[in-house]
């Protein structure tokens, strides 16, 4: 990674879960007032333990009070590996596996507003949503 030092830039989001290039843009910033942010609940304790210090998550927006919970309990040093470990399905789900269209059907079912999906994305079909809706149960989640 290579951050000018004529950047304005303040900082990165980081979605890609490499580690690795997590703490190298950490190394080569520490002397910058720069910030990196994990770009996925999935990551968080190992993007925070090599120099991030907060994350961008779709996760959050269903499972915000979790996602947090985690954020506070790595910056005050607690034991917080069964939590990143809860996370990392339900994540998962809402991402990489069914998308946009997985986070709006969540949002939809559980009293938020996801709305309808723009073309060219579609929206789930009913087997996507029961099998989107059984991981979501695991962490307590319940989708209508």
């Amino acid at each position: 990674a290579v951050v000018s030092t004529q950047s304005t830039g303040i900082g990165v989001k980081e979605s890609g879960g490499n580690v690795v290039r997590i703490g190298s843009i950490a190394y080569k910033t520490k002397h910058l007032d720069f910030q990196i942010l994990a770009g996925s609940a999935s990551f968080m304790l190992a993007s925070y333990s090599v120099g991030a210090v907060g994350t961008v998550a779709a996760l959050a927006n269903v499972m915000g009070d979790e996602v947090c919970k985690l954020h506070d309990m790595i910056h005050a040093g607690k034991q917080c590996l069964e939590l990143q470990h809860q996370l990392i399905a339900p994540n998962n789900a809402v991402t990489a596996t069914f998308g946009v269209a997985g986070l709006k059907f969540v949002c939809d079912n559980v009293g938020l507003y996801g709305g309808p999906c723009r073309s060219p994305i579609q929206p789930l079909d009913d087997t996507q949503k029961k099998n989107l809706s059984a991981i979501m149960a695991e962490v307590g989640i319940h989708c209508k």
